[in-house]
């Protein structure tokens, strides 16, 4: 009953903070999709290794873009306007997805040869 009670307030917040929408929605599901893949390729992979500094480092940047996403919710019940936060949480999505990919290709899952070129190109922007 208390846990109960305790995840009512909390989605509460959550859905105050950051609004619900499908979008939303979908972001959540690919960051929990991401993180559990990227755990499953450190365990699967011979060449990584399970490391909790870099799982919490992963938590917190993922908390960070829901912070993001609470801002530009924000600027868009100020402006009237409901661009901003759809915009924001869809470019997070599709960072998601790339790193989903990612995190296969880390597994040994094929992943065709010109989607692994596009990766490798991205990676090489970032840095």
């Amino acid at each position: 009953m208390i846990v109960g009670g305790a995840a009512s307030c909390v989605g509460a917040v959550f859905s105050y903070l950051i609004g619900w929408s499908e979008v939303v929605e979908a972001l959540l599901v690919a960051m929990a999709i991401d993180y559990i893949t990227g755990v499953f390729a450190a365990f699967i992979n011979p060449h990584l290794a399970l490391n909790s500094q870099k799982g919490f480092k992963g938590i917190c940047k993922k908390i960070i873009i829901l912070l993001l996403i609470a801002l530009a919710h924000e600027l868009d019940k100020a402006t009237g306007n409901g661009n901003v936060q759809t915009l924001v949480t869809w470019f997070f999505l599709g960072n998601e997805g790339l790193s989903i990919i990612e995190n296969a290709a880390k597994a040994g899952l094929p992943i065709p040869e010109k989607l692994k070129k596009t990766l490798e190109q991205l990676k090489g922007a970032e840095k």
